[in-house]
């Protein structure tokens, strides 16, 4: 590797009696690729805000191009060449990509108005020299991909000249073929010069992308992974201080009745004749690639999209599901895939959003019965280990893996024979996964029973007893335990 570009020593940094960083030391060369794994709470965010000028390290230096670092404000991280690529993206949905490419710089203008012309010929130019690649600079960004979406940004970062790029959890709202694309953009901006600090809780991302993988735990710089060193296991064992090994589910003495049965559904242009079924406290999987149908058969089972043919029994009873309405009466609890936008709601407090399902099947709305629903937070906050100082705080002030406890503790509110769960664990450290994995564990012990879909092929190993896998909208086939591997998975679902 050439020089390092940016080096840190000793960094500490404390909030009252919690110490989010101690003595963290490491550096990033120029030309490179340094990946940040630790669970939530290791410090990863508190280090990217000392970083980008929002907080000051208590002790510690940081030399950024061999100079002293020390930004009072991102502006002036900015000016010094160093930028936060976030994963809730700051774009203007309405505008053109050209208009948020420039917003906040000084505009090009002409007769004291802004040069549109002058505008979109610079962006273009800015993507073939950057990207090496074309846009069309008058398309909106409200109707582009997510991937469209973080170019534009990444664009809009390094037209100011940034050399250093802290990536925050890019790929969050990427399909695998777009994370694909994306990480092909930034190999090829580290071979012109451009470095990067990547955050991301998705291993087998880390390891791919990444030339070195540094890892925090409790604020402390636990090691440094060289690229022949890589393995998710290590890191896995390296981030979480333990081996997430699953216990093994013995499921021969179980209830094996069947709950939910379904025949021939089908539903235009997503899939068609899918048929299985569901026992007593099972989780079954659906393995599919991105447009196989399997994220909509799980949102219409919730009664998110409205099926064409095809019956749903559950308990031996033919049901029709119209809409979550009727799926909730049923029986049937649904976590959604991107919990931020279509599960919680980030102006609530936490208690609220835990009682929203309970709330919506009163007669009354407006009834609010706030001693019970703190009762019940704190219940579920004892019951399923949920990390939060007081019910009435904002859930937007928990951890990834929280929200997501949130979410399920909703459902075990009403107790539902069966939980839907798209992308379970996305975006949630670790050591959060394996709560998840044992709290699901544990709930099949008491009757539940789960549909689970991943994009992550060991998510579903790991969880499922049986996995349905889906290919070009039809059931391909579907595998035990024992019969699943991830090559009889991608044979599957590719062929």
């Amino acid at each position: 590797m050439s020089a390092d570009l940016l080096r840190i020593e000793n960094v500490s940094k404390r909030f009252g009696p919690v110490q989010a960083l101690s003595e963290v030391s490491f550096s990033v060369s120029q030309r490179e690729i340094v990946g940040f794994a630790g669970e939530n709470g290791a410090g990863k965010s508190t280090l990217i805000k000392i970083l980008a000028g929002i907080h000051t390290a208590d002790q510690g230096s940081v030399f950024l191009d061999q100079k002293p670092y020390a930004p009072k404000d991102p502006n002036a991280a900015g000016r010094a060449g160093l930028a936060v690529f976030h994963q809730e993206i700051p774009i203007c949905p309405h505008l053109s990509i050209t208009a948020n490419i420039f917003l906040g710089t000084q505009m090009p203008k002409r007769h004291f108005m802004p040069d549109w012309r002058v505008m979109e010929a610079r962006c273009v130019e800015l993507y073939r020299v950057l990207l090496d690649e074309d846009v069309n600079p008058r398309a909106l960004i409200r109707d582009v991909s997510a991937a469209e979406r973080q170019l534009a940004l990444l664009v809009r970062v390094l037209s100011r000249e940034a050399e250093l790029i802290i990536l925050d959890e890019p790929t969050t709202a990427l399909t695998p073929p777009e994370v694909g694309r994306l990480f092909r953009v930034i190999q090829n901006l580290r071979a012109k010069g451009i470095s990067f600090i990547f955050v991301s809780h998705m291993l087998d991302e880390l390891v791919e992308l990444s030339d070195r993988i540094v890892v925090l735990r409790d604020g402390r710089h636990i090691g440094t992974l060289a690229r022949e060193a890589f393995d998710v296991g290590t890191l896995s064992r390296m981030i979480a201080g333990r081996t997430l090994v699953p216990p093994a589910r013995d499921l021969s003495s179980s209830d094996q009745r069947t709950v939910l049965d379904v025949r021939n559904l089908s539903l235009t242009g997503h899939f068609s004749s899918v048929t299985f079924s569901l026992r007593a406290g099972e989780i079954l999987g659906i393995a599919g690639l991105t447009g196989s149908g399997r994220s909509v058969l799980v949102r219409s089972l919730f009664g998110l999209h409205k099926v064409e043919s095809g019956e749903v029994t559950i308990n031996s009873r033919q049901i029709r599901i119209r809409s979550p309405h009727d799926a909730i009466r049923e029986g049937i609890g649904y976590v959604p895939e991107d919990r931020k936008t279509l599960g919680l709601f980030p102006h609530q407090d936490i208690k609220t959003n835990l009682h929203i399902a309970r709330t919506a099947q009163r007669a009354d709305l407006l009834f609010k019965d706030t001693a019970g629903m703190r009762d019940s937070a704190a219940s579920m906050k004892r019951g399923l280990s949920i990390k939060f100082r007081h019910e009435d705080d904002l859930i937007g002030s928990l951890s990834g893996g929280n929200q997501q406890k949130v979410l399920l503790s909703r459902w075990l509110l009403l107790e539902p024979a069966i939980i839907l769960m798209n992308e379970p664990t996305r975006g949630v450290d670790v050591g959060a996964k394996k709560e998840i994995y044992d709290l699901m564990f544990a709930l099949t012990l008491r009757g539940f029973s789960f549909i689970v879909t991943s994009s992550t092929i060991e998510e579903l190993l790991v969880l499922s007893d049986r996995l349905l896998v889906m290919n070009r909208g039809r059931v391909r086939t579907i595998l035990n335990r024992a019969e699943a591997t991830k090559e009889s998975i991608i044979h599957a679902a590719t062929t």
